[in-house]
């Protein structure tokens, strides 16, 4: 008897384990385990939505579906590419960007805070090695720009290229949301055509594009960047992160720099934004913007101001032109459904130059302003060849009474 109650009393220590093991909590499901897995982006094997949410910028040319095995490294077929750039504008850069978020076709891989670089195949069908660019879309100025951010140069060599692209959290940050990163874009050298050429003397350049895959990370990143301005700044560019705010259409530099470095006394400060504004070829009016971040002005004292205060608020800043002839770079703002205003801001040559806006003139066109902005551009023509050096400094508001 003494040994059938030691194996009952067994049988039941058993049993009970076994309750409390079954009545355990599971582990809380991790929120963000589809954030952490590796995604392909895009596979490019059919028009929708691969090809269908593509969005090409300055003439780019041809985007289409390729089905040559020659030209695919995962799957049936490959994106190709037919950067052109356009007959007059013989230095734009042709861009297209491949949308990370698609509400209408229901795939969403815009949140890269756990993202650690962009893995993509790329095929140059010429004979010679080429230089192509690559980044991120922080976001869409409009029809005819996109906000430019954590661009690599890559040197293909004729063939297939294994590339990637590292996705520098904290810059993407600054200039936009990394958990709503808009597209991957790519630049390319324009051709100076407006048609495809297939084959010949003229043949104009052609990539193939396969495997574009977005691999993450364990760790998340800090996804959020504090705007610190001083009363009524925009940029004085003292901190380097403001030259991020200020994204140029076209291949040119822009960058913060010590004023003296280039002989200079800085407004304020000792700092300025130095941009270098390439030509696309003389004898052809070809309009191109420096673009100011939506998301710098939303941190300005404009935003939430009160309609009162705003009629006698001025944007002002300075602009030293480095050339030998003046010339207008005009000051635009765009509203969020596309209307335009510009005005004029002629700078004399080798002098600093100070212009200033009235708000008042803003909220005649758009009266939503103070609490829904566009999008602020230097715009100027680029009829011209060469390289064009410009400075700007102390971006303010001023109140006046």
């Amino acid at each position: 008897m003494k040994t059938k109650y030691i194996l009952l009393a067994g049988l039941l220590t058993l049993s009970c384990a076994a309750c409390f093991a079954g009545c355990a909590e599971e582990p809380a499901p991790d929120p963000d385990a589809a954030l952490k897995e590796d995604a392909l982006i895009n596979g490019f094997e059919n028009w929708t939505p691969d090809l269908q949410t593509a969005l090409i910028y300055n003439d780019f040319g041809k985007v289409s579906l390729n089905t040559d095995k020659k030209f695919i490294t995962q799957g049936e077929r490959s994106a190709r590419l037919d950067p052109l750039g356009g007959k007059y504008v013989s230095s734009s850069a042709p861009i297209v960007m491949f949308s990370l978020k698609s509400d209408t076709y229901g795939f969403d891989y815009s949140d890269l805070s756990y993202a650690e670089y962009v893995t993509f195949d790329m095929y140059n069908d010429q004979n010679e090695d080429k230089t192509v660019y690559a980044g991120f879309a922080s976001d869409i100025s409009g029809v005819t720009s996109i906000s430019r951010v954590g661009e690599k140069s890559f040197t293909l060599r004729p063939g297939w290229n294994k590339c990637e692209l590292p996705v520098e959290a904290s810059l993407i940050a600054i200039a936009g949301n990394l958990t709503q990163v808009r597209g991957i874009y790519f630049r390319f050298e324009s051709a100076g055509s407006a048609n495809v050429v297939e084959e010949g003397e003229n043949r104009t350049p052609r990539y193939y594009l396969d495997n574009m895959w977005l691999v993450k990370k364990a760790t998340k990143s800090a996804t959020d960047f504090e705007v610190p301005l001083r009363e009524n700044e925009i940029a004085d560019f003292e901190s380097l992160w403001q030259g991020y705010m200020f994204t140029n259409d076209n291949p040119g530099l822009t960058e913060v720099v010590e004023a003296e470095d280039f002989g200079l006394t800085a407004p304020s400060g000792s700092k300025v934004l130095h941009a270098v504004f390439t030509g696309t070829g003389a004898g052809a009016s070809n309009w191109i913007q420096m673009n100011i971040s939506s998301k710098l002005l939303n941190k300005t004292v404009l935003f939430g101001m009160d309609a009162d205060t705003a009629k006698n608020a001025y944007i002002c800043f300075e602009t030293y032109n480095n050339t030998d002839s003046s010339v207008n770079l005009t000051f635009v703002y765009r509203t969020p459904t596309s209307l335009l205003l510009a005005t004029n801001n002629n700078c004399a040559p080798h002098a600093w130059t100070s212009y200033e806006f009235c708000v008042a003139d803003l909220l005649a066109i758009d009266n939503g302003f103070l609490t829904a902005m566009g999008n602020f551009q230097i715009s100027y023509n680029a009829n011209y060849d060469g390289d064009r050096e410009y400075f700007f400094d102390n971006f303010r508001v001023e109140i006046r009474n």
